[in-house]
């Protein structure tokens, strides 16, 4: 007579009866990675030796908006992996909070431009905007001085300066994603009334929606050539 092994799950109250050389019991498990880089997934496809079956019970969920791809495999197995991975901004594009509202004073963003200038399609520029911003102050008080007795408008005067002085815009060239190669963006100088300095650029938008998209368009083509039968949703 074959031996009886029972046991008891006190969460569930299931009670499991097994006879014999009943194959072994798993809880199931998740291995979790988060946060890794949008090649993440081919790289996992690529280097795991993918079963019909698994795959199938398998969903990979991409976004362009949140620029990510999350991948379950093996949904319903002992071991679930739950693979993360995102489009990260490159930390020095980051650093320029472009479009981001952040004011700095004249100076400040001078330094900050000193500091950054190997980022800068022409160091030359780069340093020519450092001397103007240093000066960007005196200059206005001397249009505001010498127009006093017309009363002229200080907004106007500010613009007046910053047209003949600011340049209308200068490019940095840099990476836009980590681990991609570099872009050029080109940036503005906004200022305003109290003469504190915006970074604007309406190209870089554009950029990170078109340069995301195809990032993710390329993986996409060879996750479904690798594995046609991977269940695959946008969100």
């Amino acid at each position: 007579m074959s031996d009886l092994k029972i046991s008891v799950v006190a969460e569930g109250n299931e009670v499991v009866v097994r006879q014999g050389s009943a194959a072994e019991i798993y809880q199931p498990g998740e291995f979790k990675v988060s946060n890794v880089t949008i090649g993440a997934v081919v790289e996992f496809l690529s280097k795991t030796d993918v079963e019909e079956k698994v795959i199938l019970d398998s969903v990979l969920v991409y976004s362009y908006d949140r620029l990510t791809m999350d991948l379950s495999y093996g949904l319903s197995v002992k071991n679930t992996y739950l693979l993360n991975s995102v489009i990260e901004l490159n930390p020095d594009l980051n650093a320029f909070n472009i479009n981001t509202g952040k004011k700095y004073s004249p100076f400040e963003l001078a330094d900050f431009i000193k500091m950054n200038r190997h980022l800068f399609e022409s160091k030359s520029i780069a340093m020519e905007l450092v001397s103007v911003l240093k000066n960007i102050k005196a200059n206005v008080n001397k249009a505001i001085e010498a127009n006093r007795d017309d009363r002229g408008n200080r907004r106007a005067l500010i613009d007046q300066v910053v047209d003949s002085n600011i340049p209308e815009s200068f490019n940095i060239e840099l990476p836009v994603f980590k681990g991609c190669g570099n872009v050029v963006v080109p940036v503005e100088v906004v200022l305003d009334e109290d003469l504190e300095c915006m970074l604007i650029s309406p190209d870089l938008k554009q950029i990170i929606a078109e340069e995301s998209k195809i990032l993710i368009d390329n993986e996409l083509d060879k996750i479904k050539e690798m594995c046609p039968q991977l269940r695959v949703y946008q969100k």
